[in-house]
């Protein structure tokens, strides 16, 4: 097996950037002679463009407390940092992410209609499917996962919601008031 598919696992694993190339061992050669994988610091130049992107999620502590927990996805600097973001917060966790308690209150529907940068201010505008469904809690989350998220993918620009080209300022059916620009305290009354 290792003869007939080592080149296709070399080729996978050297096409997904970030992982080190394996060598896999000839018929004749003994398992602890395989050669150890090449050093991280050998990436090529597409993996040393690549920098992280903070997302928040929900999950429970040890006291089964709802958190907010920072996932990070690794991303090309030729992308606009916040839009990645945001799309990958809607995406929802990952099966690793999701399989170590990750868990998001973004309703799955919910679209990225678009990010427009303004000279000192930044507009995200989302499908209205973001504010429906759940009760107050599941809307407080969503918007607190939205919101540390795009604080922590910004460089210090004003951040409004906008949910189909209308800014927000009550969300959901419990009329929960939204103060913008967003911050943590946006949702305080």
């Amino acid at each position: 097996i290792e003869e007939k598919y080592g080149k296709q696992i070399n080729s996978l694993l050297s096409s997904m950037g970030t992982m080190p190339k394996i060598e896999m061992p000839n018929k004749n050669e003994e398992t602890e002679q395989v050669k150890k994988p090449t050093d991280i610091s050998n990436q090529t130049n597409e993996t040393k463009n690549k920098t992280i992107a903070n997302i928040y999620f929900l999950a429970l502590d040890a006291d089964d407390n709802g958190i907010y927990k920072k996932v990070e996805r690794e991303y090309n600097t030729k992308e606009d940092k916040l839009t990645f973001a945001i799309k990958e917060l809607l995406k929802g966790p990952n099966f690793v992410e999701k399989s170590m308690g990750a868990y998001s209150e973004i309703p799955k529907t919910t679209k990225l209609n678009k990010i427009k940068y303004e000279k000192n201010k930044v507009i995200i505008d989302l499908s209205t499917d973001f504010q429906y469904g759940g009760g107050t809690d599941s809307i407080y989350s969503r918007m607190m996962q939205l919101i540390k998220t795009a604080i922590n993918n910004t460089n210090n620009k004003k951040i409004y919601l906008y949910l189909d080209g209308k800014q927000v300022n009550i969300l959901g059916g419990e009329g929960i008031m939204v103060s913008q620009p967003l911050t943590e305290k946006s949702l305080e009354i």
